[in-house]
């Protein structure tokens, strides 16, 4: 069953492009392969409707990405709850990757990727505030003194 795109999150959707990607790659080989015309015709649609949804799927995280705050525009303790969601996520995606389904290691694979580019962004980020506040508060104690 097709998940409707409005009710995927970014991840989910990056990881069904993923998998359409390798199935558009196995269907050219076959299209490469096949002599009749009607089954090459008939991959060549399943080709084509593969990369209407990956367009579709590309479009939605494009709305996505504009709704999800970026980590400068994140106060420390938003911060914070989005570093410890990652690391909960984390872990279960660490439990994927010993799975015996390759789809689930290779979507776990591309989710932990995707995650810890904005894992680390968080944490630099946060790194950030907290000398700020760091400075702020030597600055306040010369002041005093």
């Amino acid at each position: 069953m097709v998940k409707r795109l409005t009710s995927m999150t970014y991840d989910e959707l990056q990881a069904e492009r993923d998998a359409n990607e390798l199935l558009k790659n196995k269907l050219k080989g076959q299209i490469e392969q096949v002599t009749d015309t009607k089954v090459s015709l008939k991959l060549t649609q399943e080709l084509l409707q593969l990369s209407k949804r990956n367009e579709k799927l590309a479009e939605r995280q494009v709305v996505l990405m504009r709704k999800v705050k970026k980590p400068i525009e994140m106060s420390l303790p938003e911060l914070e709850a989005e570093i410890g969601n990652n690391k909960i996520t984390f872990a279960k995606l660490e439990d994927d990757l010993k799975s015996s389904d390759f789809d689930t290691r290779f979507q776990a694979s591309q989710e932990m990727r995707t995650l810890a580019t904005r894992h680390k962004a968080l944490c630099s980020q946060r790194i950030a505030l907290l000398s700020h506040s760091i400075a702020l508060l030597k600055a306040e104690m010369n002041a005093k003194s």
